[in-house]
């Protein structure tokens, strides 16, 4: 029978709910915000926006963390 893999740690459906939460926090404190200040919907916008950014750099960086994981490690310089 083959060993079983290591775990490669968290899997991917968790990294989208953090870019999920990331963008639902930034909206909701946007609208607090506007809510509290009566400037609707201008920081319900720009968070909003802030919030889509941020989500995409952090899904960014995970692809790239899960890309340098698969890679084998370099052998040095051939004779």
């Amino acid at each position: 029978m083959p060993a079983d893999q290591p775990s490669n740690g968290p899997s991917v459906p968790i990294g989208f709910m953090v870019a999920g939460s990331e963008m639902a926090s930034f909206t909701l404190l946007g609208l607090l915000i506007d809510y509290l200040a009566g400037t609707m919907p201008g920081f319900t916008i720009g968070l909003t926006l802030l919030g889509v950014g941020v989500a995409f750099w952090h899904l960014f960086k995970m692809s790239q963390a899960l890309v340098a994981k698969k890679q084998p490690p370099s052998q040095g310089s051939a004779p």
